[in-house]
């Protein structure tokens, strides 16, 4: 027989005849003492149903947002010179063929020289062709003459487009003789960076700003090898602190030896407008595939040998929680795939260690 507790001792007093009485053994099956929601609230227990479509979770893990290797753009030096001009600032949106900067260059005055030259031999072998044309129909010139024009006319129109060609992708124009460059945006996007400042000189190929469209986006994880072993393409990936999801597309089979880590890329479409490159973020994975029912890890104790979970039976202010063995099949950070309940079952997630206590309670005062 028990006690009856002293007035002066009211906490205690509440939780003696609970732990007393909560779990006379365990498999005493329905002789259990009875909880309020009251009750639950003030001993921290929560509950989670279980359901078949539940999947094993990785959580919290970390990743770094990037912008897919096929919609970069970086905008770069042609020719050795000095930026004159960055009419773009960061972050702003630009379209296929803007005019992003302007570039002084002598070596722009060559180029347009150079085309100048070919533009009047071109124009000079299509005079030649014509009259050695005309002349070989009166007969007055043999055909050897006319093949040979006509190898001259080919040979200036070839450099002429090459002349014209080398000269629009450094940004000058035909027929402009000034060593301006205008450096113009090849895709639309977002100008992410500004490389180079107004006023630098730049040797060629220096780059100046990069252009990237943000839709949409990839998420870098790097993981650990028995993690990555885990997931495949095509498991569910969210951001839970900011409401976005996406897929995962693919898992590196390659181990970086400084850290030891392998790399995961997932891709996200729908709410990549609330990231940004560079960003780091946590990711929680979805791995699908994994036999039995996901539960977080904390839900589980161990009692005589034996792992058992908390299941809710009852309902309203008459609930009461029995303790059923279970199994781990798998485990995934801090979630894992049991075998021993039902879909369906309510298990207690949180305040599980106040259930423990009150179960070695009733053991001990069998």
């Amino acid at each position: 027989m028990s006690r009856p507790c002293s007035l002066s001792l009211p906490v205690l007093c509440l939780l003696l005849p609970l732990g007393l009485a909560a779990f006379p053994a365990l498999a005493a099956g329905p002789q259990q003492q009875t909880l309020s929601g009251r009750q639950l609230l003030s001993l921290g227990i929560k509950t989670q149903t279980m359901d078949a479509q539940n999947t094993a979770q990785l959580r919290h893990l970390p990743g770094k947002v990037e912008v897919p290797a096929g919609q970069l753009q970086v905008l770069v030096a042609p020719l050795e010179g000095t930026l004159q001009e960055l009419r773009v600032a960061p972050g702003m949106p630009v379209k296929k063929g803007q005019v992003l900067a302007l570039l002084v260059s002598p070596q722009a005055l060559e180029l347009q020289r150079q085309h100048a030259e070919a533009s009047a031999r071109s124009a000079q072998a299509r005079n030649a062709l014509a009259r050695d044309e005309q002349l070989f129909k009166e007969g007055i010139i043999p055909a050897a003459r006319l093949e040979s024009t006509r190898a001259s006319a080919s040979e200036a129109g070839a450099q002429l487009s090459q002349s014209r060609q080398s000269l629009t992708l450094a940004g000058g124009k035909p027929g402009q003789l000034a060593p301006l460059l205008e450096l113009r945006a090849g895709m639309d996007g977002i100008l992410l960076d500004q490389l180079a400042q107004v006023g630098d000189r730049l040797p060629a190929a220096t780059p100046i700003a990069r252009i990237g469209q943000l839709r949409p986006l990839w998420i870098s994880l790097q993981v650990p090898p028995a993690v990555a072993a885990q997931v495949k393409a095509g498991d569910r990936v969210s951001l839970p602190l900011l409401g976005v999801e996406g897929k995962l597309l693919a898992v590196s089979r390659s181990v970086d030896p400084m850290s030891q880590n392998t790399t995961l890329r997932a891709q996200v479409d729908q709410g990549s407008e609330q990231l940004s490159p560079g960003q780091a973020v946590e990711v929680d994975i979805q791995v699908s595939g994994q036999p039995g029912l996901a539960l977080p890890s904390r839900a589980l104790v161990r009692h005589e040998g034996r792992l058992l979970a908390f299941v809710q039976q009852g309902s309203g202010d008459q609930l009461h929680f029995a303790p059923r063995p279970v199994r781990i099949r798998s485990q995934l950070g801090d979630t894992v795939m049991v075998e021993g309940l039902a879909p369906g079952d309510r298990v207690a997630v949180q305040g599980v260690a106040s259930l423990k206590a009150m179960l070695l309670g009733a053991t001990e005062g069998e």
